[in-house]
């Protein structure tokens, strides 16, 4: 009896975790902003060419394929990807969604605001303008256990 039970919650509660699947199949959890990756040429500078090719990388993670993103997506995606992005002001057509094209647009203005040299900026001003500060988990410093002996 307890194992009729169990199938039909189970046979139950399929098509409720299939329909929460497919509306949520933007959000990757593999966005992950890191400023020094932008600098490709290792000067610790970065130009407005190198910050688009990274904000395409970064789109081309967070959309897998698709043309747009629901801004709420894109919101969570940057909170847990630690990039400090409006993506409320990145909607500029404002229909819910965010494109390639206003991600880039608004990459592309957030780097022309910035202070420059030789029309690049310093990676140390890029990762405290864009970033949100929080560690990627698979850089997060986990306590070191100790080695001083058991009480």
């Amino acid at each position: 009896m307890f194992t009729l039970r169990s199938m039909l919650a189970v046979v139950l509660l399929l098509p409720v975790s299939s329909a929460y699947a497919q509306t949520n199949t933007f959000a990757t959890g593999n966005l992950h902003f890191d400023a020094k990756d932008m600098d490709t040429n290792g000067d610790q500078m970065i130009s407005r060419e190198e910050m688009m090719k990274y904000g395409e990388q970064m789109w081309d993670k967070m959309a897998n394929g698709k043309k747009t993103i629901p801004i709420s997506v894109a919101a969570k995606d940057f909170a847990t990807g630690g990039l400090a992005f409006n993506a409320q002001a990145m909607d500029t057509d404002h229909d819910g969604t965010i494109s390639k094209e206003e991600f880039l647009a608004y990459a592309g203005s957030k780097f022309d605001k910035m202070k420059k040299t030789d029309g690049m900026i310093p990676v140390i001003d890029a990762a405290k303008a864009f970033s949100r500060g929080n560690p990627h988990p698979s850089q997060a410093h986990t306590p070191k256990e100790s080695t001083s002996p058991p009480k």
